[in-house]
């Protein structure tokens, strides 16, 4: 390849995350945000009242909502030893950050394929267009959430890497890649029974009875003291952990797993996911997860988490599958059966006229895909901005909340805003602001 080719690819790659993360910076705030008051906030409030080992003892055990967010816990109380503060907009540009090494994280396993390196480089530039776009918005640009969804997606991706390494130090890291995988968000825990599976397929004994020491004795720590009936309060239906199979719902799990295809209709997403699904059974009959373990495990790490989604979520609705917030599961997941068809279909003849025409349209289609969900997720970005700016304002100035109405049918965001999702949390902020846990940045008196 020649070096202006070479220089052509690195620019089609560099162009989306540019973009992705210049669009972040003007849509950030350091205004909590729904969740944020309770795993933040909260947390931090508790921390600011204990000491020594009690600290280590609130990060393992400290529940928000149905989760134990161990990980972003301790970043949190990290920050506050350090700054004697929370800074939200800070923790916020450090959960978008975590989007880089996820793809690095995918060039590593597309690697482990060992085509050449031109087509290794070629077929990766579409992995940018899809990962680097605002479809998952919403999970962005906040505290809580950003440090919750993008690890634990970075470190099941590195487990399953590691996992199919043969050396001591490999392993080691699998199981540190687990424990962070967990620590990140409770679908982390999904990853056990893949790993077993690993071993199991390897043949692996040892590694795998040290692989399940390791996984109960994170179970007790994560589900000691454990409160089962959060998630009934939270959701508002009897639809907590233990009741995944009696809410299963194929088609939720199937709209989840294809949401990156949909806008607000379920039914592209539903029909998406099986397009997903099918890819996936052609992949499990080629015996990928021989040829290519660390592809092939990696994607069913997204499929146990769609059916596991469906179980704990599918009675709030079948459109509840599209939330922005875990759209970069489906676009992940997308990425990861594009990189096996790569593969698959490398060296098949096809007539140089018909290769350019596909490739085109495919350029096309990713460049308009990457554009539309760039301008979708930054107005939902700018509108939340908004109305959060808004709602500090009037808490300030003690005033109502005005009348609200939606723009039109699929404005989510005035939806949220009649919920009260914009509005700051009492007693968390008022509290947080006399203990010098937050400080209110200067607001805007004009919107």
């Amino acid at each position: 390849m020649s070096f202006t080719k070479r220089v052509s690819l690195w620019v089609a790659m560099l162009v989306p995350p540019i973009t992705f993360y210049a669009f972040l910076s003007k849509s950030l705030t350091s205004i909590p945000f729904l969740d944020d008051y309770h795993a933040v906030l909260g947390f931090l409030l508790l921390w600011k009242k204990e000491s020594g080992i009690k600290h280590i003892l609130e990060i393992l055990t400290y529940q928000h909502t149905d989760y134990r967010l161990m990980f972003e816990n301790a970043i949190f109380g990290a920050q506050y030893v350090i700054l004697g503060h929370t800074n939200i907009k800070a923790l916020s540009i450090l959960g978008n950050l975590f989007v880089i090494p996820i793809f690095g994280m995918l060039y590593l396993i597309w690697r482990e394929c060992g085509r050449p390196r031109d087509y290794t480089m070629l077929a990766f530039v579409p992995v940018s267009w899809i990962l680097f776009q605002l479809q998952y918005a919403s999970a962005l640009n906040t505290a809580m959430a950003s440090l919750q969804i993008i690890p634990v997606i970075l470190f099941a991706l590195l487990t399953c890497f590691l996992a199919t390494k043969t050396s001591t130090a490999s392993f080691l890291g699998t199981l540190l890649s687990l424990l962070f995988c967990i620590a990140s968000s409770g679908n982390g825990l999904f990853m056990i029974p893949i790993g077993a599976v690993i071993y199991l397929q390897r043949r692996q004994f040892k590694r795998l009875a040290i692989w399940c020491c390791v996984s109960a004795i994170a179970c007790l720590v994560y589900f000691h003291g454990y409160d089962y009936t959060v998630e009934a309060v939270h959701t508002q239906v009897n639809n907590n952990v233990l009741s995944v199979l009696e809410h299963f719902s194929l088609p939720y799990g199937a709209a989840f797993l294809g949401s990156v295809a949909a806008a607000s209709n379920p039914l592209p997403a539903i029909l998406f996911g099986i397009v997903l699904t099918i890819v996936f059974i052609f992949a499990t009959r080629d015996r990928l997860f021989t040829q290519r373990p660390a592809l092939y495990y990696s994607a069913m790490f997204f499929f146990v988490t769609g059916i596991a989604v469906s179980g704990l979520r599918s009675s709030l609705g079948l459109v509840t599958a599209l939330g922005s917030r875990y759209r970069i599961n489906s676009a992940v997941l997308l990425i990861l059966l594009y990189l096996y068809l790569a593969d698959k279909f490398y060296g098949v003849r096809i007539r140089p006229w018909i290769l350019r025409l596909s490739a085109c349209v495919f350029g096309v289609l990713l460049i308009g895909f990457n554009l539309a969900s760039d301008r979708a997720g930054q107005k939902l970005l700018l509108t939340k901005r908004n109305k959060m700016e808004m709602a500090l304002l009037r808490w300030e100035r003690h005033e109502p909340l005005p009348p609200v109405s939606a723009s039109a049918t699929d404005d989510y965001t005035a939806e949220n805003e009649k919920k009260g999702f914009y509005e700051p949390i009492e007693p968390t902020l008022s509290e947080s602001i006399q203990e010098g846990i937050y400080k209110v940045p200067e607001l805007p008196t004009e919107h």
